[in-house]
């Protein structure tokens, strides 16, 4: 078996045809062209499941998304706490290749401790800590403005787990 890696991606990468997706799919494209067996998981939000990627990852996982999940229980961002799924866990734990967490969205196993031994890189698709604080500043509705700052808390335990 050659090199492995898991991908974690916040939605469907195929088609790619808006910001994240596209940097995803062509990232995994060319992972593929290098040799590398992609375990992809894939958190289904409203896109088609594709064939396609099947071609270029060793195996494809869908997991749904919660949505239903109460944006106010929990210290985790909404984009965050959706995207959580016991069997995630289950089959990133079947081996110990690197794990690649595409997104803010998708860092829902980060911290996780049956995971502390592996390898993970986090790919940050927007520089999300100034986004948000940007969103904040100009936001006059508490309710938006609350979740902008749990985000940016969010950010800063992210960036206290790549200092580790």
């Amino acid at each position: 078996m050659g090199k492995q890696l898991h991908v974690i991606s916040f939605d469907n990468p195929f088609p790619p045809n808006y910001g994240g997706v596209i940097d995803v799919y062509y990232k995994l494209k060319a992972l593929f062209e290098a040799g590398i067996e992609i375990n992809l998981h894939v958190f289904e939000y409203g896109r088609e499941r594709s064939v396609e990627l099947e071609q270029i990852c060793s195996k494809v996982t869908y997991y749904p998304r919660r949505t239903f999940v109460n944006p106010f229980v929990g210290a985790l961002p909404y984009i965050v706490s959706t995207r959580n799924d016991a069997t995630l866990l289950q089959n990133l734990l079947k081996d110990e290749a690197p794990i690649l967490f595409e997104g803010l969205h998708s860092c829902y196993f980060l911290g996780e401790p049956l995971l502390a031994n592996r390898i993970k890189i986090v790919r940050m698709h927007n520089i999300e800590h100034d986004y948000y604080r940007k969103l904040e500043e100009v936001e006059s509705n508490f309710f938006k403005k609350y979740f902008e700052m749990r985000i940016l808390f969010h950010q800063t335990l992210i960036s206290k787990q790549q200092q580790n």
